[in-house]
């Protein structure tokens, strides 16, 4: 037998169901639209919004968020129930559907009517000031039966209107959704320098001509790719989780001492930095140092900030312009090889004799030290290394119209590998030793 306070709960509950059913359907069969029908909610400009409140009246739980919009900048700002900067994109949703928000239709706002629509109390309301001080509100309620409008009440009018779903789409979103959860605030394009300090060792780089150029732990080129992979990596990157809104235990989170430090300088001066300690539960405690909050990161950032500098050098072995290029003079164990541009497109053998005058496939000495990409590289090579390249298996010396020559070295096989360096830098690389087949003096003669 069903209880009779069940019984009142269930029959009030129908009764509800029966009342939102009733208006709806009374509204669905009206022939006119009403004269506020299909006009905007406010007469607003989206940049002209510079704070906002919103509450959940119906959810004590649910803490007061209010935000403003920084003079300056028009960054805004989360100012209640703390204070850190908010999700500019999130905001930016809010003030664009409030200032674009249509009526759809209009209903008598009576007592009984508030109550089958969710609007006393509101599931959400939402207070903002535009720039000459004016205020307006704005009370949202439940989804109509078609779930693409909802109830509202504009400026605390008599009336109910339906205004679009997308709107407490926006606004009916917790502090989390809102606040910012960018781990740096960096753009990519912007940087023009950078350090990085980890368990490997630190490395320093400066952007010169859109080339990153490393100056510690040596003097080298940068791999575009994979500086600009990690750039990117950090400026598009996500807080996974908050620890703690305030610094006060850095040594509890290892970020006293942390594993990793990341400072960015951008194109105006501005320097941005990401420290990194502990790892708990699979991810690593983290902060940028102008701001207090602690936050969580993931592996796979973790993993682009411990990078090395091998990982982040380029290992090209030889940067040059072919089309620059007027002599070319390759020795090896076969003998010697000299070639002489003779037009922009022709080039002449001058030896060895028997194949002078002959017109090389100069492509095939070009592409593969244009090609090789080093498997490793040593920035500071050992005695023992460096005695590897005291009697090269492979030379070559490649002049340009200006008299300016780079020379190539690659050493005689070992253990399957072959060491290269070139007379730009004292880095050694390591190569498979395919490089030295693909370099033959077979390859370079012509085939008829």
């Amino acid at each position: 037998m069903i209880r009779k306070s069940t019984l009142v709960v269930l029959l009030a509950a129908i009764a509800l169901g029966a009342a939102v059913y009733y208006f709806d359907w009374r509204r669905s069969q009206k022939e006119k639209p009403s004269a506020d029908a299909d006009k905007l909610a406010y007469s607003i400009q989206p940049q002209d919004v510079n704070s906002l409140t919103i509450a959940h009246p119906g959810n004590s739980a649910e803490p007061v968020l209010r935000f403003e919009k920084r003079d300056g900048d028009g960054i805004w700002q989360v100012t209640q129930p703390i204070e850190t900067r908010a999700d500019q994109f999130s905001l930016e949703g809010i003030v664009n559907s409030l200032s674009s928000a249509r009526i759809a239709q209009t209903e008598p706002g009576t007592p009984d009517r508030l109550k089958v629509f969710g609007l006393d109390p509101p599931a959400v309301s939402i207070e903002f000031q535009i720039q000459n001080g004016a205020k307006h509100t704005l009370a949202l309620g439940n989804k109509d039966f078609t779930g693409i409008s909802v109830y509202a009440v504009v400026d605390a009018a008599k009336d109910v209107v339906l205004l679009p779903e997308s709107l407490l789409v926006s606004i009916n979103k917790s502090l989390q959704d809102l606040r910012d959860k960018n781990v740096l605030h960096i753009a990519n394009g912007e940087v023009v320098s950078f350090d990085l300090k980890n368990p490997s060792g630190q490395v320093s780089a400066t952007k010169e001509k859109d080339e990153w150029n490393f100056k510690k732990p040596a003097e080298f080129r940068g791999d575009q790719g994979n500086v600009d992979a990690l750039l990117s990596a950090l400026s598009s990157a996500k807080m996974n989780g908050i620890a703690s809104e305030t610094p006060d235990s850095l040594a509890k989170y290892g970020l006293a001492n942390p594993a990793v430090t990341f400072s960015a300088v951008d194109g105006k001066g501005k320097s941005s930095t990401l420290i990194v300690g502990k790892k708990k539960d699979g991810q690593y405690f983290a902060r940028d140092t102008s701001r207090p909050t602690i936050f969580r990161i993931d592996e796979d950032l973790y993993k682009k900030l411990a990078q090395n500098s091998g990982d982040l050098r380029d290992k090209k072995l030889a940067h040059f312009d072919p089309a620059v290029i007027n002599h070319v003079e390759v020795h090896n164990s076969s003998g010697t090889f000299i070639c002489t541009r003779k037009s922009e497109r022709d080039w002449t053998i001058d030896e060895p004799a028997d194949q002078k005058g002959k017109s090389p496939e100069i492509s095939k000495v070009f592409l593969p030290l244009e090609q090789a990409v080093a498997e490793q590289v040593f920035d500071q090579p050992s005695a023992d290394l460096r005695a590897k390249l005291a009697k090269p298996a492979f030379e070559a010396t490649l002049t340009d119209k200006s008299g300016k020559k780079l020379t190539v070295q690659i050493s005689g096989e070992s253990g399957g590998f072959v060491y290269a360096k070139t007379s730009d830098s004292p880095a050694i690389y390591k190569f498979n030793k395919q490089i030295l087949t693909d370099l033959s003096f077979s390859n370079m003669y012509p085939t008829s």
